[in-house]
């Protein structure tokens, strides 16, 4: 995996690329925690070429994992043009972020050779695990339903099991 050379870190911390994601790319260390994974992540898919950091970064057993295809996975098909972290969270080996990604499509006007550019973003609240000392995405909802204010002795909803209070509300 080769990592381009750049100033500013896309994934939005401010960093220099070399001091933040480019690092993991390049595989001179591994993210410490699930949002640092998330960054790297969305770098890799902005920069593009990183196909084979995607999948090693992956869940092998995770239900929407692709199939072995990196040079799938290497192909820039939007330009990525933001990220934004809306909630992290870690619970032993359990951990999850929410963020938004915002993105610019690009296809044809109906009946022209014209091409169009269409702001989107892409919403979603990713799982991640820790497995022999490294972070993996597991999987993620697209456009999550907000939050519900959560009762002290309702279960938490991150999932670890263990009531509100004693979880995420501590």
């Amino acid at each position: 995996m080769t990592a381009p050379t750049l100033t500013e870190c896309p994934c939005g911390s401010g960093l220099n690329y070399s001091d933040c994601c480019g690092r993991y790319h390049q595989g001179l260390a591994t993210p410490p925690d699930p949002e640092a994974l998330m960054r790297s992540r969305y770098s890799a898919f902005a920069l593009g070429g990183l196909g084979d950091y995607l999948l090693a970064t992956w869940a092998a057993d995770a239900p929407g994992r692709p199939p072995e295809d990196a040079e799938m996975l290497d192909r820039r098909t939007v330009d990525w043009t933001g990220l934004e972290i809306l909630d992290s969270s870690v619970h032993g080996a359990q951990g999850m972020v929410e963020f938004r990604a915002h993105y610019l499509e690009h296809g044809l006007e109906h009946d022209s050779d014209e091409t169009t550019t269409t702001p989107s973003v892409l919403h979603e609240r990713a799982q991640f695990r820790r497995s022999r000392g490294q972070w993996l995405y597991v999987d993620g909802v697209i456009d999550p339903p907000a939050r519900a204010t959560v009762g002290r002795n309702a279960p938490c909803p991150c999932g670890s099991g263990k009531k509100y209070k004693k979880c995420c509300g501590a």
